[in-house]
């Protein structure tokens, strides 16, 4: 079981330990390392922060994962889970601030590790059961998505393509970000955002 506690960080299963918030990269790269199976992932792209003039497009990429930070680079697999950590924004990149946790399992699959917040199962349980639980008040991560997020327990829930029924993705953030001067709330710029600027635009 992988427990995300708000605020805190992540108890890791088995004997791993508990990755917290504040911790440094060498701290979190430590704790994982112990893993069995933990690798660093590679750079695939060239999307670092001095890629976006503007602050709003570099946190929409950081919040889905796709803005470069080789310090934070270390993912650990659980089971069909896999979890990845990254730093907060301009200034504080030096301490965790962003939890993910992705299944890995196959399309429509149910995972077989539990990925839980006060006891509830997020992958596991059917997604609307999961939101009924969550501490309001709940909104889209962006319009016309049906990602959602918990911004009490600074929580965002995704969901696996064609197989909308249950979350596979949940993203825990410590408050504050890093990222107040562009943003209206946690997980929404005050303008929107767009991650794919440094690549398409």
């Amino acid at each position: 079981m992988l427990e995300l506690l708000p605020g805190t960080g992540a108890v890791l299963p088995g004997t791993a330990g508990t990755l917290g918030f504040g911790m440094t990269p060498d701290e979190a790269a430590a704790t994982l390392a112990a893993v069995p199976g933990a690798f660093r992932s590679r750079q695939c792209t060239t999307l670092t922060r001095a890629g976006y003039p503007e602050l709003r497009h570099a946190h929409d990429a950081w919040l889905t994962g796709i803005l470069f930070d080789g310090s934070w680079n270390i993912a650990a697999p659980f089971g069909d889970v896999v979890l990845t950590v990254a730093g907060g924004g301009p200034g504080r990149t030096d301490r965790l601030t962003a939890i993910r946790v992705e299944a890995s399992a196959r399309t429509g699959a149910r995972t077989t590790t539990p990925v839980v917040w006060d006891g509830v199962d997020l992958f596991g349980n059917p997604a609307r059961d999961v939101a009924s639980v969550l501490p309001g008040p709940l909104r889209p991560s962006a319009p016309g998505t049906a990602d959602l997020t918990a911004e009490r327990l600074g929580l965002w829930l995704g969901e696996r393509p064609r197989s909308p029924s249950r979350w596979s993705r949940a993203v825990l953030l410590r408050a504050p970000t890093g990222w107040e001067r562009c943003c209206a709330g946690t997980f929404a710029c005050a303008r929107g955002g767009d991650g794919l600027t440094g690549i398409l635009f």
